[in-house]
């Protein structure tokens, strides 16, 4: 299956309100309720999972089930928004996803699951029930897609493309830069992302940074996202 790219002219495509075809089968089915953030999420946790590769280490396998998990994170809303991450997690578990596996679709479900709220733990029956491995790759594709989500808070698509600054990164310190639209507020976004990156900071062993940078590549400000 064939990874999706993305253009940096091409600022507002994932903005449409309706679903194409190929988008409805690969959701098989289950009611999306915000198809743009949707997208959004989904474009910035593969961003977010190329900025950390020396860190998380995983395949393209492993790829594809974060995309399909972003896509799918909030499917759980149409039954109620307090608890729709567990929802989530059982709409997917019970769907006939395209193109994976029935253990791949529980993984899947374990990484929408854990998009908010609660950390993964065995005290949970759907992570314990996972190999080693298995939860070792859903807690290190569910930190990404935390602070995926945590970036359109506003589910306005504000963040237009992210990447890692490597020169900035050691073995504290993990640095993302972000291009985000002209005169855009990041402000709830940054400090959504502060309380989600809790994950991120247990998994990787590093607090993340994020340096915002304006449409032409200046440095316009920055937020260190971390516990005091």
């Amino acid at each position: 299956m064939q990874m999706k790219t993305y253009s940096a002219e091409d600022l507002d495509w994932w903005q449409r309100p309706q679903p194409t075809p190929d988008e409805l089968r690969l959701s098989g089915g289950l009611y999306v309720e915000d198809w743009p953030h949707a997208r959004q999420v989904e474009r910035l946790s593969v961003e977010l999972f190329e900025a950390t590769r020396p860190l998380h280490r995983l395949d393209d396998k492993s790829l594809r089930l974060l995309e399909r998990a972003a896509f799918l994170h909030n499917v759980g809303m149409v039954i109620e928004s307090r608890r729709h991450h567990k929802h989530s997690f059982r709409l997917i578990k019970k769907t006939d996803l395209p193109d994976f596996t029935d253990e791949e679709r529980h993984e899947i479900a374990c990484i929408a699951r854990y998009h908010r709220r609660a950390l993964p733990s065995t005290s949970h029956e759907e992570y314990a029930v996972l190999k080693r491995a298995a939860r070792k790759r859903v807690s290190a594709l569910a930190a990404l897609l935390r602070v995926a989500d945590a970036l359109d808070y506003s589910h306005d698509g504000r963040v237009l493309h992210l990447a890692v600054e490597p020169e900035l990164c050691d073995d504290a310190i993990w640095t993302i830069g972000l291009k985000i639209r002209p005169l855009s507020d990041l402000d709830a976004e940054l400090e959504k992302a502060d309380e989600k990156a809790d994950l991120f900071e247990k998994v990787f062993k590093r607090k993340l940074r994020l340096r915002i940078i304006d449409t032409v590549g200046n440095e316009d400000g920055s937020q260190k996202l971390s516990k005091q």
